[in-house]
């Protein structure tokens, strides 16, 4: 049975409150290569987490949530990373993965005012979004946190928002934009909103060394481009 309003104000008062951090993995990727913060790439994303937390808060996991990328040396890139923060029990990654997609497009000619229609191809991210939405709404269902870091400027999840306030009203929702990116519909639905581009030091702080033995003694090394 859902608790009462008054008794989830009383538990929320007296107990270390829960947090969990979900990614958009791909909306943050790509927030930091807008910026030209790809030697952010290589992070400790536990570690960067947790430098946002309260005294009265306990991190009790990091969801990141992607897919494996088409191209093989960006998913190398990618494998390195993962591999590197899945060394923490704190975090896991939750993998969507990317669809050949084909629209046209009319082009204009450089030489001319001509307009031509061309089968453009390009990659699509699915169900990571979907994921990403259904996670939150499991743990707030289940009583997993009580804090909600989001670290996510995707509009779409406003509805998943809308159900865990629903199930618990209480439920404070700290949504962390990544650089460049807004949305007033997140900002809406927040407890508090917070810049990540206003927050160098942090990345600076949680970055990765330049090489890593993992428990099973194999070495990884930051990508060269992520420098």
């Amino acid at each position: 049975m859902k608790p009462s309003i008054i008794e989830g104000f009383i538990y929320f008062m007296t107990h270390q409150k829960k947090v969990i951090a979900y990614f958009d993995g791909f909306n943050y990727y790509e927030a930091l290569r807008a910026k030209n913060w790809r030697k952010y790439y290589w992070q400790d994303l536990t570690i960067f987490t947790t430098l946002f937390l309260k005294p009265h808060q306990n991190l009790e996991a990091v969801r990141y949530f992607s897919a494996i990328q088409h191209d093989v040396a960006k998913a190398k890139n990618q494998s390195a990373l993962f591999q590197a923060n899945q060394e923490n029990k704190n975090f896991n990654v939750i993998l969507g993965n990317f669809k050949r997609r084909n629209k046209w497009r009319k082009i204009e000619c450089k030489q001319c005012t001509k307009k031509d229609s061309y089968n453009i191809e390009y990659w699509e991210e699915k169900k990571s979004d979907v994921a990403l939405a259904a996670y939150i709404i499991r743990d707030v269902a289940l009583n997993n946190c009580d804090v909600i870091f989001l670290f996510c400027a995707d509009s779409d999840l406003t509805p998943a928002l809308d159900i865990v306030k629903e199930i618990n009203p209480l439920i404070k929702i700290i949504t962390f934009f990544p650089p460049k990116l807004f949305s007033n519909d997140l900002k809406n639905k927040s407890t508090l909103t917070i810049l990540l581009e206003r927050h160098e030091d942090k990345f600076k702080k949680s970055l990765l060394p330049e090489k890593i033995k993992l428990k099973n003694e194999f070495e990884l090394q930051r990508p060269a481009k992520w420098k």
